[in-house]
C-alpha cells in the first residue's frame, strides 16, 4: 500500500511540475504588465527562454563581412593586373604515344575483321 501511495504521490508532483511550467509560459505570453497572483515556485520552475534571433547575422557582422570580400577582392584584382602565366598541362598524351595507340588500335580492328569475316564462312562449312 505504501509502495503504490508513494507512486501516486511522484505522478502528482510530476504533473505539479508540468503544470507550473505551463503557467509560466503562459504568463510569458501574457506580456509584463499582465501577471497574476502566482507562487513564488511557480515561478522559479520556468526558465527564461532567450529569443530567438531570424535572420541570422546582425546588421554589424554583415557589415564586417561585405568589408572583408571588398578588401579580398580588391587585393586580387591588385595581383591580377600582372601578365597570368599559362597553366601547365599535366598528363596528356604525346604524339609518339599517340600513333602507337592509334596502330595498336588498327590492328586489333583489323583483326577483328578477318575473325568475323571467317565466322560466316566456318558455319556455312558447318551445315
Amino acid at each position: 500500500m505504501a509502495n503504490s501511495l508513494s507512486e501516486v504521490i511522484k505522478k502528482l508532483e510530476q504533473q505539479r511540475i508540468g503544470i507550473e511550467r505551463a503557467l509560466a509560459a503562459l504568463r510569458d505570453i501574457e506580456g509584463p504588465g499582465l501577471e497574476t497572483a502566482a507562487p513564488v515556485a511557480a515561478r522559479s520552475v520556468g526558465r527564461p527562454r532567450k529569443a530567438k534571433r531570424k535572420g541570422g547575422m546582425t546588421p554589424e557582422g554583415r557589415k564586417r563581412l561585405s568589408d572583408a570580400l571588398k578588401a579580398r577582392w580588391a587585393a586580387k584584382k591588385a595581383g591580377a593586373s600582372a601578365p597570368a602565366k599559362k597553366a601547365k598541362r599535366k598528363g596528356g598524351m604525346t604524339a609518339e604515344g599517340r600513333k602507337r595507340l592509334s596502330e595498336a588500335l588498327k590492328k586489333r580492328w583489323a583483326a577483328k575483321r578477318a575473325a568475323s569475316a571467317a565466322a560466316p564462312a566456318k558455319k556455312a562449312a558447318g551445315k
